[in-house]
């Protein structure tokens, strides 16, 4: 399952494309530091985070042919695999990557492209 989650995180608008990537290509989103800046509240850092993390973690599990249900373990072992520095997956974090899961595998306009 691993092997298969290291996919490039490139931006697409309705086809997602499905490639394999070795270690430093894909570029993973922002930290809230980096994207809100020094202001930001401990909530809000917290909430852009887990989003971050679900949204990467669930598109590069939709892009590996993954769909909705999936079992904490398999969570956790995704968000693993794509080298998020200090990320212990909770339950809003899986909660959240279930539910961005689950928009892509609903919206019929999103496909995996290999």
């Amino acid at each position: 399952m691993l092997r298969t989650l290291r996919r490039a995180l490139r931006s697409a608008r309705l086809r997602i494309p499905a490639r394999r990537f070795s270690a430093g290509i894909a570029a993973l989103p922002p930290t809230a530091r980096e994207a809100l800046g020094t202001d930001v509240t401990a909530e809000e850092a917290i909430a852009y985070n887990r989003s971050r993390v679900a949204t990467a973690t669930a598109v590069a599990l939709y892009r590996s042919g993954y769909t909705p249900p999936m079992r904490d373990l398999d969570l956790d072992d995704a968000v693993h695999a794509l080298d998020f520095p200090h990320s212990v997956p909770s339950q809003e974090t899986r909660a959240a990557i279930r539910a961005a899961l689950a928009v892509l595998d609903a919206d019929y306009t999103v496909t995996v492209t290999h």
